[in-house]
């Protein structure tokens, strides 16, 4: 079986939607047309209850039913089977990182003109792998062109920013 089994009709916008999307993105998988295959009929029916709920992904075995895209891309890399960058949530104000077990991100909130990054979350699991630095790294690749004041208030931050001196002058840490 598949790594992403897509549960669907062709017939039905939506899968052919996902099925664009999951090209798109270069992820192979498995098209499960229930309305041409009793088989597919039957393990949809056992994964969801019914033939009719679909459009319906597997992924690595763990059931994703009708998605937005963000959702999508989420499961995806969490499965380890796409990556979709480092993801600016500006509502959300933090920088993320989709991955297994657990997102990495980079909170910060807005004071004036100024954005303050005040913490970053890597999985603990991840701790001492180099994750958090690498992951700090690709946030401040992310804002060194913008024209806007970046503060670290994150210790952690902090160190990794001193490690480049362009960061030191972005980020304000030269004394």
């Amino acid at each position: 079986m598949a790594d992403v089994t897509l549960f669907g009709e062709v017939r039905c916008h939506k899968t052919r939607f996902y099925q664009a999307a999951l090209e798109e993105r270069g992820v192979a998988y498995e098209l499960a047309e229930v309305d041409k295959s009793a088989e597919a009929a039957r393990r949809l029916t056992e994964l969801t209850g019914s033939a009719q709920k679909f459009p319906t992904f597997q992924i690595k075995g763990r059931k994703v039913r009708n998605p937005k895209l963000p959702d999508l891309d989420k499961e995806l890399a969490r499965a380890g089977l796409y990556d979709p960058g480092l993801v600016h949530d500006e509502r959300g104000q933090r920088f993320v990182r989709h991955m297994a077990p657990s997102d990495a991100f980079v909170s910060y909130y807005w004071q004036g003109d100024r954005m303050v990054m005040t913490h970053i979350e890597v999985d603990r699991s991840l701790r001492g792998s180099g994750v958090g630095a690498r992951f700090a790294t690709e946030v401040f690749e992310a804002v060194q062109d913008r024209p806007h004041e970046v503060r670290l208030t994150c210790p952690f931050l902090r160190r990794v920013a001193a490690t480049r001196p362009e960061w030191k002058t972005k980020f304000k840490l030269e004394g």
